[in-house]
């Protein structure tokens, strides 16, 4: 019994420290990006030791494969758990409104675009890393795809529509670096309503032209 308690403990400490490695690269690579952060960067911040990093994770590539891993692959997990599929596809955008702010990280994705042009997209960690993106957009192509199967949207492109839906929400984070929270997702909501309503100018006559 005592042999399984400390086996228990050592897995939970084990743990533990990976997610410190986990966090304190994270934050790391999002102040100094990641071809100035290094592993000893790393094992200082997060307290521990080479060997201990390098126990869990092969190298920093492997590291921040992880990290993109978690940030763009495991947001979807939450966001099911969250999204209610009675809801129309115009609120379940207002609602990814609110959760592209909650889950807002715009250092640690200047940092991937960094990763992505020191790897190569052509490498083995590359071709990790775009799938993970790939992965991402495909589900957020599913929520696109549902406005336009139920006639709420326009369009006659998905992959088309999601790519610029998300480089909308992307460019405009820019605008929300100094505002709280809750500010923020007054401004997304409406910058989402602008979106699906579109900008329509009047047509205006030029008498004598």
């Amino acid at each position: 019994m005592k042999g399984l308690f400390v086996m228990k403990k050592s897995k939970e400490e084990a743990e533990q420290t990976k997610q410190e490695i986990v966090d304190a690269a994270k934050g790391l690579f999002a102040v100094k990006g990641y071809a100035a952060t290094s592993m000893n960067d790393i094992c200082t911040a997060a307290g521990c030791s080479r060997g201990g990093l390098y126990h869990h994770f092969e190298s920093k590539e492997d590291l921040f494969i992880y990290l993109a891993d978690q940030a763009f692959t495991g947001s979807w997990k939450n966001w099911d758990e969250e999204i209610d599929d009675a809801m129309t596809a115009t609120e379940q955008l207002y609602a990814y409104a609110d959760y592209f702010v909650d889950t807002l990280q715009k250092p640690l994705n200047k940092a991937g675009e960094e990763f992505l042009s020191r790897v190569g997209p052509n490498s083995e960690a590359g071709q990790r890393f775009l799938g993970i993106l790939t992965t991402y957009m495909q589900r957020f192509e599913r929520l696109v795809q549902n406005g336009l199967d139920r006639g709420e949207w326009k369009g006659d492109n998905v992959q088309e529509l999601a790519m610029m839906i998300l480089g909308y929400y992307s460019g405009l984070s820019d605008s929300i670096q100094l505002m709280g929270k809750g500010d923020a997702k007054r401004f997304y909501r409406k910058a989402t309503k602008l979106l699906l309503e579109g900008i329509q100018k009047k047509t205006i006559s030029l008498r004598g032209r």
